[in-house]
């Protein structure tokens, strides 16, 4: 028979893991983005999924980073991720693109300061049946991110 003080300590570990805390806030962008793009009036602007990363060199990061964002046909942009600490993101900004490139500015949670600027060059490699293929590039920023990164992402 299970011991219920250590299955009630690993249900608390459970609770506390930082992936317990992605889902909700995962699920608050998907609704914010299902309500602004079926909000009256409102265009229905560019839905995106994030994938994964591939940093370099190489550490002790989380390269699966799930998350959702929405993009204005305005250009306004939010979202949510787990990113690379393991830790849950959101971000708002404005994003200018010019035919298959596209650079975002503007804030982002979950890394070392309350919110940090966020400023991310991305392409477009192709698309097929309304689905685009983008990659994001992070540079390596001295004493702020300690690896470049390359981050994959789907539009609808």
């Amino acid at each position: 028979m299970a011991d219920p003080a250590r299955a009630e300590e690993a249900a608390s570990l459970y609770r506390d893991t930082a992936m317990s805390r992605f889902w909700p806030c995962f699920f608050t962008a998907c609704g914010a983005a299902v309500c602004l793009a079926a909000a009256p009036g409102a265009s229905a602007g560019t839905v995106g999924v994030h994938l994964g990363s591939v940093h370099f060199p190489a550490r002790h990061f989380n390269n699966v980073n799930p998350g959702l964002y929405w993009r204005s046909d305005a250009g306004w942009t939010l979202g949510a991720y787990r990113n690379s600490l393991d830790r849950t993101s959101a971000y708002a900004g404005y994003s200018w693109q010019w035919r298959a490139l596209a650079l975002t500015a503007g804030g982002v949670t979950g890394y070392a300061d309350d919110v940090q600027p966020l400023l991310v060059p991305s392409v477009a490699l192709f698309s097929a049946q309304g689905v685009t293929a983008r990659v994001a590039f992070i540079p390596r920023v001295e004493k702020r991110i300690e690896s470049h990164v390359l981050h994959v992402m789907v539009e609808y």
